[in-house]
């Protein structure tokens, strides 16, 4: 391959990461925003985004790819057997909230939602077995179901992204807002 050939690969690579990233954020913060907007955050011109996405639902299809890949790497990267329970639950919530606002724009996505759902439920897996694993060690309620747990797991985490999407607490703030909620919710009483 020529030197050219290389930069020109290395060059849409990177084009097509810029893309993806700006997409991510931006629809992660404002579901409705425009291609252009997209662009623009990307420091590209529309065009160059229409030869990589002519379509607003291929975005959309690569975008729900990636955040489902980012998904299970977050959930790989919180180390869940590293550590006890409550604090390998803690890394995953700040992992979770590194993506769950793309996630939850896709969902609301018709042509990408089944394949986000069944990814977010596959790269949960390992929550659920850490949320089991800390009851069995007596860091999580056993009176209640993990499922239960896990699900309102998802639902606090969510309420705490609508938070910082509505500026109704800085991020930081919110993560650990979810963390207190959830952790007095479930976490064991004294014996």
């Amino acid at each position: 391959m020529s030197s050219n050939a290389t930069h020109e690969s290395a060059s849409r690579v990177r084009t097509r990461k810029a893309i993806m990233d700006a997409a991510f954020t931006v629809l992660g913060q404002r579901p409705t925003a425009s291609l252009g907007d997209i662009a623009e955050a990307a420091g590209i011109g529309r065009s160059t985004l229409h030869r990589y996405f002519p379509e607003r639902s291929e975005l959309i299809a690569a975008l729900a790819e990636q955040a489902v890949e980012t998904m299970t790497r977050a959930v790989e990267e919180a180390a869940l057997d590293t550590g006890t329970p409550d604090q390998a639950l803690r890394r995953v919530i700040r992992a979770y909230f590194d993506f769950s606002p793309v996630l939850m724009f896709l969902t609301g996505e018709a042509q990408v939602r089944n394949q986000v759902i069944a990814g977010v439920e596959s790269a949960d897996r390992p929550v659920l077995r850490l949320i089991e694993r800390g009851q069995r060690e007596g860091y999580f309620a056993t009176d209640v179901p993990a499922t239960w747990i896990n699900r309102v797991l998802g639902w606090i985490v969510y309420a705490g992204i609508e938070s910082v999407r509505e500026d109704e607490a800085h991020r930081y703030t919110a993560v650990e807002l979810v963390i207190r909620t959830f952790e007095r919710g479930v976490l064991a009483g004294p014996a």
